[in-house]
């Protein structure tokens, strides 16, 4: 007798990452708190940083599976940073790197809007 084999599909999913994120960012000068909100088209990310006062747009980013990369000028109101973010979603949940030249920068984020499919 053959054993019994159970027909098992697969699917391909595809996470996205679009949508707003409530961040923290560690700093320097202490804790910034604001909204990163970014659009993943088919591996390519944009979007915006609103912290410090200030919006700041990016494009052209990566991402791949639950990480993703961009770079931008951050504008603080006082001087413009440059900087280059990597990080992961999972879940809700976004953590990441910003690496400046006032140096590295932790960011923390809760999802608090999904795109509408």
């Amino acid at each position: 007798m053959k054993p019994h084999i159970l027909n098992q599909t697969k699917r391909n999913v595809v996470a996205t990452m679009s949508g707003s994120y409530r961040i923290s960012m560690r700093t320097p000068m202490g804790p910034q708190n604001g909204m990163l909100s970014f659009t993943d088209e088919g591996g390519t990310i944009s979007g915006s940083i609103h912290t410090m006062g200030n919006t700041s747009y990016f494009k052209n980013g990566k991402s791949k599976g639950s990480s993703f990369e961009f770079s931008g000028i951050l504008n603080t109101g006082l001087f413009r940073l440059k900087y280059t973010a990597k990080g992961v979603v999972n879940g809700n949940k976004l953590e990441a790197t910003a690496t400046t030249d006032y140096g590295v920068f932790r960011i923390f984020g809760t999802q608090v809007s999904a795109p509408i499919h």
